[in-house]
């Protein structure tokens, strides 16, 4: 009958995840299992030899965040798992997530225990699905503004040439325009409803936090609003660092404010003005800025403007119609993420909203 301690070694060998065991007090692992060979491409016998050059694979953004854990871990201050990246020379860089573990016996010594899963796959299916997530997003902003805006500029077009047709016009093409304006009515409603069960599950769905690279996911999320149709009468243009900003954020819903700011901010800029979007390092958080050259939102309205289906709303310059639930929705996710949502604006020079986050926490060396 095995003893505890061989079972647990015999399940640990099975893993499919390195499993290691390291004496703090000796400096040196004791214990790894087998898919340390299969996973990291080591040798078990060497592993203490292989160590210095296995941490130095560390992705460079990593590694400072990564002394910061390795030292709270070892006081017992850290117990969460936490995910990094290895560099692979001539391959796409590998995800990992940790699992920890800590105890310290009757002699004092102190053990570091733990559990480490490749993630790569499970990190490359995430950016494709936030590619795509992205994708529909841009896609529903355009259904609400622009397709939708044109069901009711199309609305309006049949109204005006009804009353201007004569009592003794040919009743067929009276039908016509009532079928015209039906029709278009109904296109605007399916377009609303669709847009707005979109809008109520993104304000229910709860936030799936990681350590992201606010500036680069921003950028991914503007490219396509460049080639949208109907778009190229307005410049847009953004400014980002060149180091990465980091923070603890749900990527797919954080693109989905930027994404709707940017959208109402074509909606009220006129032909040839322009729309910039900054991201900004400040002090303990991230600073993200939409300023548009539009008509800007009168004083008496701004108080109002984030409330659930505000009496702030106002179609957009070339008709677009509005739900009144964007803006609301924006400020209940950058809430949820511990932010702020504020907006600048005055009436007849543009408007500039302004997302606050918190950045990730910069340990030092």
């Amino acid at each position: 009958m095995l003893t505890p301690a061989e079972l647990f070694l015999d399940q640990a060998e099975a893993s499919p995840h390195v499993q290691f065991l390291y004496d703090l007090t000796a400096g040196r692992v004791v214990f790894v299992n087998a898919a340390y060979e299969r996973v990291l491409q080591g040798n078990c016998a060497h592993v203490n030899h292989e160590l210095p050059a296995l941490l130095a694979r560390l992705h460079p953004d990593d590694q400072p965040v990564w002394r910061a854990w390795w030292r709270l871990w070892a006081t017992g201050q850290f117990h969460h798992e936490v995910e990094f990246r290895l560099l692979v020379a001539g391959q796409p860089e590998q995800w990992f997530c940790l699992t920890p573990h800590r105890c310290q016996d009757g002699d004092g010594r102190v053990w570091l225990a733990g559990s480490l899963a490749d993630i790569s796959v499970g990190k490359r299916h995430q950016a494709n699905s936030e590619k795509f997530n992205t994708k529909k997003n841009t896609v529903l902003e355009m259904l609400a503004h622009d397709l939708a805006g044109t069901f009711a500029l199309l609305q309006q077009l049949t109204d005006f040439v009804a009353e201007e047709m004569s009592p003794q016009a040919n009743p067929q093409v009276a039908e016509m325009l009532r079928l015209m304006r039906a029709t278009s009515g109904q296109g605007v409603r399916l377009i609303h409803d669709l847009v707005n069960q979109e809008l109520a599950e993104s304000a229910s769905v709860d936030l799936k936090r990681e350590r992201v690279d606010v500036a680069e996911r921003v950028v991914q999320a503007l490219e396509p609003h460049q080639r949208l149709p109907g778009r190229t009468g307005r410049q847009l243009r953004w400014e980002v660092p060149d180091a990465p900003v980091y923070a603890e954020v749900d990527a797919n819903k954080l693109l989905q404010v930027v994404t709707n700011l940017v959208h109402n901010a074509y909606k009220f800029t006129p032909e040839g003005g322009r729309i910039a979007v900054k991201v900004v390092p400040c002090a303990g958080c991230v600073r993200i800025s939409i300023a548009d050259e539009g008509i800007g939102i009168p004083a008496h309205l701004q108080a109002g403007l984030f409330e659930r289906y505000t009496t702030a709303r106002r179609p957009g310059l070339r008709g677009e119609p509005t739900t009144g639930l964007g803006l609301w929705l924006c400020k209940t996710i950058v809430e949820l993420h511990h932010g702020t949502l504020t907006v600048a604006s005055t009436e007849g020079q543009g408007s500039t909203f302004t997302v606050e986050i918190p950045q990730a926490e910069r340990m030092a060396d």
